[in-house]
């Protein structure tokens, strides 16, 4: 089985088929269904669910996709921070309600005290749990997510983490075996590529069940294009095949940045929604940016005036147009070319 086929797998074999029924039912509608620019509810739901967990993170990463809105000053963060009554009330939504996956997000989603007994709810409800963490605080609470009914957990590599995390795997692993992803940055790929092997060899060796790389994209509160990554970079298909050589069927590449005609494949307009818990809709999981003006909160309007604001609206049309340019956000994303799930 490849590692692409293994990876979501794991996640399928988890599901409680009777819970899951209707969020099966209706990943078949979007499967079999046309993509329009307008989405009826009636036809089909998102299929995973983004939700911020909290706006605080103990590090601060300048490429973070959330980098604009974590840790601000001067806000009340216990207003933005789930609690188990917070996450019922945004799965109640129609919206949420039939989402198969829930990737649970942050800032840094382990610094939320009532992290487990959410994740026991949404795995009660049939959901498949993720969460993404950067693994500082997961040694203490891997169990207690475990028992809960975690799908999976998947912890995000820097090089402000390194350190802790080449202490703390082998043990997380015993209890419970993560993913592990690594952003990749063109100055990285270019130059540390025997250090990006040998990082692949060792989170195989500890235990880990995958690599997962991701393509740098030029967001945060410090963007940098010069990182990006096309695919007519020579550098990056060496690496992946050293990788691949050293380590076969471990790791999960994405596809790089066309460097032409783009290949305008990506679904997440359609599949995928992102709140955080006061309601608010972030545009796509490769923005920071909320959408804005009526019909921009979960709470506030309608399911199906939400997910059919005028800004997500404007943006599939572009996508859906053989002729037109993709949406601005979308031109330097690596998920442009990617097809989903």
């Amino acid at each position: 089985m490849t590692s692409k086929l293994s990876y979501y797998w794991e996640m399928g074999r988890r599901v409680q088929l009777l819970r899951a029924a209707p969020k099966v039912l209706n990943y078949v509608r979007y499967r079999s269904l046309p993509r329009r620019s307008t989405a009826a509810v009636r036809q089909y739901t998102p299929q995973i669910a983004s939700v911020m967990l909290t706006k605080r993170c103990n590090l601060q990463c300048s490429y973070c996709s959330v980098g604009n809105v974590i840790n601000q000053k001067g806000t009340d963060w216990r207003q933005s921070e789930a609690t188990v009554e917070s996450i019922e009330r945004i799965f109640d939504n129609p919206l949420f309600k039939n989402c198969l996956l829930v990737d649970l997000l942050g800032g840094e989603p382990l610094l939320v005290e009532d992290l487990e007994l959410i994740v026991a709810y949404l795995v009660g409800r049939g959901h498949v749990v993720n969460v993404a963490t950067n693994g500082m605080f997961l040694a203490e609470r891997v169990a207690g997510l475990r028992n809960a009914g975690i799908s999976r957990i998947n912890v995000s590599l820097y090089p402000a983490t390194r350190e802790a995390m080449e202490r703390d795997l082998p043990t997380i692993n015993r209890v419970l075996p993560v993913h592990v992803s690594i952003v990749l940055l063109r100055s990285d790929v270019e130059n540390h590529q025997d250090e990006l092997r040998s990082t692949a060899l060792f989170l195989r060796d500890v235990g880990c069940r995958s690599l997962r790389f991701w393509m740098y994209r030029a967001v945060g509160s410090d963007p940098k294009p010069q990182e990006l990554i096309y695919d007519t970079l020579p550098a990056y298909h060496e690496l992946q095949r050293q990788i691949d050589e050293a380590v076969p069927g471990f790791c999960l590449w994405p596809a790089a940045l066309h460097d032409g005609a783009p290949n305008k494949r990506c679904p997440q307009l359609w599949q995928r929604i992102i709140c955080d818990v006061l309601g608010n809709i972030t545009v796509c999981c490769g923005s920071d940016r909320t959408l804005v003006g009526p019909d921009s909160n979960l709470y506030h309007s309608a399911p199906e005036r939400v997910w059919n604001h005028p800004t997500l609206v404007s943006m599939r049309e572009r996508l859906l147009d053989p002729v037109r340019d993709p949406p601005e956000v979308c031109k330097t994303c690596s998920l442009l070319g990617e097809r989903g799930w």
